[in-house]
């Protein structure tokens, strides 16, 4: 079953990550089990207070959503322990649509690969007619293969370099041509020929097959626990019985050990190539202790990947976490403008001018009748006001305001109490590293021709932060010139006095037509803004159309 991912934008506020968390919940209510939150960037002091205190668990980190192995490999693989006997190793290649079998140690590690092509190259060597075949097998590897029924059983598990001799020939030519072999190592394939038995159970030859499901003598069988020589009984007759001996070797002296696996985390794009080191055109999946977890074949990368999202709070994809681009969006929630991208299918899309994304989500509840989790509940709230200021950003609507009130019912959480904790909490960003509080909250856009950053962040007070313009603008200037924008900014909203101060670096020629009053170089003062969506970028929007 694919899995879904409930996802903010990359750099997640409040209203994104509990509104991920939210909608996933109520899919799942829905039935829909495949469904998970996630986010693509680190929790700010503001969430993490949030979550910590309705102890509600972060979202899975997802750095990039940029297809990987583990999003196009096929389930469950067979495997195969390095001691399996070749023949029944064969036959589960044989109906493998793989055409290929990771081979595992004792340790459930990879080890190698069977495929045919290795399976044929093995073979050959030991059916080398100029040559004595020599192969590595044991008495319990010769039991299960030739089916045989144990007679005698001697040091079944020991693997050994073994000769086959079938057994076929008169006894005195025979008895010269045993007498020139190792017999220790040898293994004899014979019928009813008494005197052939007799003679190898003297010599002390390591295995006697009887074929043809014949019995030796209770004579025999003592002389055989005697002479310390291992004896059974198959009811394949010589020749199947010498062909499936070659095939009793474990099966791992045929894997291709040069073939090596690719991890879960590879990107596609990255081990590509490695296909043509396969014969198969597969390559074994591994996690990170080298077991393996799955098998990659060419032909999956013609597949969608098992994996899709749902954007909570974006649709633009300046904003989305890398490589979303590549998978199937299902849906989008959202209450920001429309910059979202083109789809080749029909898909779900809420849009709703209101305050807040937790708005639309807690409301979706109610269309579907499902009654709000308390926990969940808290969050969604936390969630509306965050995102509205305490519902005082021009950004807010009725809708918010009703849909806050509700929440509040649930939760018997006091809304202006509640806020100012969150409030409380969100200021402590003051003292946080330049980089971060930068980063936070930065939000990518496009207007026509050119692109650039808006950041925002909330304090109650924001004379800290003023005292470090000089390393915000330098930052901001950094950022603008690696990723080659019109300008990158920093709305920095004082909560206090419901008023902001813009920070900018960029285009000079761009920056001189921005009429709010200077604080000083590079900062403005913002007086009444509060909202970077409603105030903020209509106004630079007009500015670039102009430009």
């Amino acid at each position: 079953m694919k899995k879904i991912y409930v996802i903010g934008h990359k750099n997640p506020d409040t209203d994104s990550i509990v509104s991920a968390i939210a909608y996933a919940a109520l899919k799942q209510e829905l039935g829909e089990k495949n469904v998970f939150p996630a986010r693509g960037g680190k929790v700010n002091l503001q969430t993490e207070y949030i979550l910590q205190r309705f102890n509600v668990p972060q979202p899975e980190f997802v750095s990039d959503l940029v297809p990987r192995v583990k999003h196009h490999m096929s389930g469950e693989p067979v495997t195969l322990p390095h001691g399996t006997p070749l023949w029944e190793a064969m036959q589960v290649l044989s109906s493998n649509r793989f055409r290929m079998i990771p081979l595992i140690g004792d340790d459930n590690r990879y080890l190698s690969t069977l495929h045919h092509n290795t399976f044929a190259e093995h073979i050959l060597k030991k059916i080398d007619p100029q040559k004595n075949s020599v192969i590595s097998t044991s008495v319990s590897h010769l039991t299960k293969t030739l089916r045989a029924q144990p007679v005698v059983i001697r040091n079944e598990k020991d693997v050994f370099s073994a000769q086959i001799v079938v057994g076929a020939s008169e006894i005195e030519t025979l008895r010269e041509f045993i007498d020139l072999m190792p017999v220790d190592n040898t293994i004899v394939i014979v019928g009813d020929r008494e005197d052939i038995q007799r003679y190898v159970i003297e010599r002390k030859v390591r295995v006697l097959i009887v074929s043809a499901g014949r019995m030796i003598s209770k004579e025999l069988k003592e002389l055989a626990a005697k002479n310390n020589v291992s004896v059974l009984t198959t009811p394949f007759h010589t020749a199947g019985a010498s062909w499936l001996a070659l095939h009793s070797m474990p099966v791992h002296y045929a894997g291709d050990a040069t073939l090596k696996p690719v991890a879960a985390d590879d990107y596609i794009r990255n081990i590509r190539e490695r296909f043509s080191d396969s014969v198969s055109r597969s390559l074994p999946v591994v996690d990170e202790d080298m077991k393996v977890i799955g098998v990659l074949s060419q032909s999956d990368l013609m597949k969608e990947p098992n994996v899709g999202v749902i954007l909570v709070d974006h649709n633009e994809l300046t904003q989305a976490v890398d490589g979303i681009e590549q998978l199937r969006i299902v849906e989008i929630i959202d209450h920001h403008r429309l910059g979202n991208p083109p789809t080749g299918y029909p898909i779900t899309f809420i849009n709703r001018p209101v305050g807040s994304t937790s708005t639309i989500i807690a409301n979706l509840y109610r269309d579907y009748m499902i009654p709000v989790r308390k926990d969940i509940a808290s969050i969604l709230l936390g969630g509306i006001l965050s995102d509205t200021l305490i519902l005082r950003s021009a950004t807010t609507t009725r809708i918010d305001i009703d849909t806050a009130e509700y929440l509040s019912q649930i939760t018997d959480l006091d809304m202006e109490e509640f806020g100012r904790d969150i409030t409380s909490a969100a200021s402590m960003i003051s003292s946080k590293p330049v980089e971060e509080i930068v980063n936070m909250d930065m939000k990518l856009y496009n207007e026509g021709v050119y692109s650039f950053a808006v950041s925002q962040v909330e304090v109650n007070y924001p004379d800290e932060i003023m005292e470090r313009s000089d390393a915000i603008l330098e930052h901001l200037a950094d950022i603008a010139e690696q990723k080659d924008l019109l300008f990158g900014s920093l709305l920095v909203t004082d909560l206090n006095q419901l008023s902001s101060y813009l920070f900018i670096k960029g285009k000079d020629d761009f920056i001189r037509k921005i009429e709010y009053p200077k604080h000083s170089d590079h900062v403005y003062f913002l007086k009444d803004v509060l909202s970077r969506k409603k105030q903020l970028m209509p106004y630079i929007a007009d500015i670039i159309r102009r430009f």
